[in-house]
């Protein structure tokens, strides 16, 4: 960014040297770690380092080589006088001296007078494009705004407003000459034209090396000039640009464009006051001031230190620690390409504007991480949620509530430090650092199309009727049945097959009823919390009817106990419906007809302790199997709502491991916190897959769809210091057990 480059060439236009003038005895007790550091971030920011040692080395030149003439000029003229020697180019007539006094007088008073005039017309600037603001947001006419607010523009940069093509002002008839006889005699007056014809930029930077006040005028600040000790250096001629509206105006949009990825300096915000008019001018300033230095090759003599040598800059554009930590925190929907996060700008108007009315006090600036920024601070609410309300309902108040989203979140910054720290890290250290508000995008969360929703559900129900005849082909009875069926209409002639429809119609309502349940259960909870959740999904499977069934966020929660609530809700209500359905289905079981019932492997049955010991319980010993012997071939027949119920007994302990997205993922990022689940989940799909290798079909299908579209951490809730509750941790041991216990083969 052009305001980056400027920074560094600012600080090494005149940081060696300034540390040697006489004049600046302040600058030179500054330690030479804050020159460092202060250079070291310019050209950090820059994307084009060579550009700045060029723009930077010429410029410092120019101006340093006119200072050491003056210097040398001076000394000349003591020395005259000394001597007795004095003629007329080395000391001016009484009549002459008294003359320019009177001349620098009327131009101080008038320079002081334009100042005075380009300050009222920035304040006027900043009120305008304020109200601005607040008009279009109100729905306001604008037009007569508008036009007042380009009339001052063009006053600012000094041309009419009708114009519409810019001006240049041609280069001084003796820059040239400043620049190729060095024996010339300057003085004062060549002085004041080097800084008058200099960008206002520029002059600010001249009054803050010279050690003079930013209100200072140029004679003043040229006369400080007078008194700097440098030395001799090449140089270079520039000149001076206004500019028309639309050139302000594309450049102000080029501005809200790049500072929503790489905000400016403090100092350079600092510089302007904010206002981006201002802001805009300086801009264009900047680009013809180094369009204008770009024609000539900048060679460094044997002695010129390289720049890399001076501040050992490392050009790495790897990911930080801290970003790769944010990385494996969030997930990727919270950084999507189509998001638009806050800019600079208006993070620092929420730390102005919003925080200190929603009482938290912020004790730092904004910081850049990935997705957002990071704000430090305390409050003094109660809760972290009557933060959350807090904030959200002035940012309603500055119209900032559609530009970002105010997350409450345990300092995720700790973490990036794990590598400097060969790893360690304690999952569960006593002692924490105080939350943070980390600043991120609106609308983060994913927006699932309903059309990939509905044809995926379309999917998942389909497996599930498939799931529903399948075990009634397993019972010899049925299977002989259907192929009799099969063989007429082979003969092309009439056949039969709606009793098998008639036959499997209870399983399948039944097993569709379990997973309704599961999702009433969600839909009760996220309308109790007012959650903006999306349509269900049945996603698809060939051994349990369906995987899961898939609920997402529109919106981000807005605490953990409400995200803990939603997710263990579905769950537990789907595994007691399943039991309670095993429960019926078993007692039915006693009484059907055998030849007309669904039939399950035995090994199938004894793969879950919870539901075949209810099985096994009702029909005693119906899954016992003696020592030795083998259990290949051994077909056990069920009433279709006992089926369903161990179907839908699996499906709902599988949703509740703690592994990424699912509902049991939700759980433990509840109760562990973020990093920390992300290690729990870690170890159970490590053995979800090593028990799907072994020889479990049903965990290894279960791994795979985890790793495909489930993996990582949930969204973020909007506060996520706050603790659940030790009755809910409770529920999550419960949950947990029962799910354990519901997959764990008999022994």
């Amino acid at each position: 960014m052009n305001f980056k480059i400027f920074l560094g060439f600012a600080f090494f236009l005149f940081g060696s040297e300034a540390l040697s003038g006489l004049q600046l005895k302040r600058i030179e007790k500054r330690s030479y770690h804050e020159f460092h550091s202060s250079m070291d971030l310019a050209l950090k920011m820059s994307k084009d380092k060579d550009e700045v040692i060029r723009v930077g080395v010429r410029k410092r030149d120019k101006l340093l080589n006119l200072l050491e003439r003056i210097t040398r000029q001076k000394k000349r003229d003591t020395k005259a006088i000394e001597q007795g020697n004095v003629g007329q180019d080395a000391v001016e007539p009484e009549e002459l001296s008294a003359a320019k006094s009177l001349q620098l007088q009327a131009e101080r008073m008038r320079l002081e007078a334009e100042r005075m005039d380009a300050e009222l017309t920035l304040t006027k600037i900043a009120k305008l494009e304020q109200g601005l603001t607040q008009a279009k947001a109100k729905g306001k006419p604008v037009h007569d705004m508008q036009s007042q607010l380009k009339e001052l523009q063009a006053k600012l940069r000094g041309i009419n407003s009708g114009q519409t093509s810019a001006k240049i002002q041609e280069p001084l008839s003796n820059a040239s000459a400043l620049t190729n006889d060095k024996s010339l005699n300057i003085g004062f007056d060549e002085a004041l034209a080097l800084v008058q014809e200099s960008p206002e930029f520029m002059k600010r930077v001249v009054s803050d090396v010279v050690e003079s006040d930013v209100s200072m005028n140029i004679s003043q600040i040229a006369l400080q000039l007078n008194s700097v000790k440098s030395r001799d250096t090449s140089s270079l001629s520039k000149r001076k640009l206004s500019y028309t509206q639309d050139d302000i105006d594309e450049k102000i949009r080029k501005i809200e464009h790049d500072i929503e990825t790489d905000p400016y300096p403090q100092q350079i915000l600092d510089l302007v006051g904010r206002n981006l008019t201002q802001l805009a001018l300086f801009s264009l300033e900047l680009d013809d001031y180094m369009k204008s230095s770009t024609n000539n090759d900048l060679n460094l003599t044997p002695d010129e230190p390289k720049l890399n040598d001076l501040f050992s800059l490392d050009d790495s554009t790897e990911q930080t620690s801290l970003d790769r930590s944010i990385d494996s925190l969030y997930p990727k929907c919270m950084r999507r390409e189509d998001l638009v996060e806050p800019t600079m700008l208006q993070v620092r108007s929420l730390i102005a504007n919003v925080l200190p009315n929603a009482k938290f006090v912020s004790n730092s600036k904004a910081e850049k991480v990935l997705g957002g920024y990071v704000i430090r601070g305390h409050h003094k609410w109660d809760t972290g949620e009557d933060l959350i309300n807090a904030i959200d309902a002035e940012l309603a108040k500055e119209n900032l509530g559609d530009k970002m989203t105010v997350l409450y979140s345990p300092d995720f910054t700790v973490f990036s430090g794990i590598e400097e720290n060969d790893g360690e890290f304690d999952l569960f250290a006593g002692e924490q650092p105080a939350p943070i508000l980390y600043v991120t995008a609106p609308d983060f969360c994913v927006d699932r199309k309903r059309v990939p929703l509905a044809i995926t559900s379309a999917l998942g129900l389909a497996t599930s009727w498939y799931l529903s005849v399948y075990p009634f082909l397993l019972n010899p009875s049925v299977a002989r049945r259907v192929e009799e069926q099969l063989a007429l209409a082979d003969a092309s002639m009439s056949y039969d097959l709606d009793w098998l429809t008639d036959l499997s119609t209870p399983l399948f309502l039944s097993f569709v009823g379990i997973q309704v349940i599961h999702e009433v259960a969600h839909s009760l909870v996220a309308t109790k919390y007012g959650m903006n959740t999306t349509f269900p999904a049945f996603v698809p499977s060939l051994i349990t009817g369906t995987t899961s069934s898939v609920t997402t966020f529109k919106e981000p929660p807005k605490t953990k106990e409400a995200m803990f609530d939603f997710a263990v809700a579905g769950p537990l209500a789907g595994m007691v419906s399943s039991i309670i359905a095993i429960g019926i289905g078993s007692q039915l079981t006693a009484t059907s007809d055998p030849s007309t019932l669904p039939s399950l492997p035995i090994e199938i049955l004894r793969q879950s302790s919870v539901g075949g010991g209810i099985i096994d319980s009702v029909l005693k010993g119906s899954l016992y199997v003696p020592d030795g012997a083998t259990m290949t071939g051994i077909l056990i027949s069920l009433h279709p709502i006992a089926v369903a119920g161990y179907m839908g007994l699996v499906v709902n302990a599988l949703s509740l491991l703690p592994i990424g997205t699912t509902d049991g993922g939700r759980i433990a990022m509840t109760w562990f916190g973020r990093p920390s689940k992300l290690v729990v989940g870690n170890l159970f799909m490590t053995s979800l897959l090593l028990t799907g290798l072994l020889g479990s079909d049903l965990f290894l299908f279960y791994f795979s769809f985890v790793i495909a579209f489930q993996t990582g951490n949930e969204i973020a809730c909007r506060d996520e210091t706050q603790e659940i509750q030790s009755w809910r941790v409770g529920v999550a041991v419960a949950a947990y057990c029962l799910s354990f216990l519901s997959l764990v083969p008999i022994q």
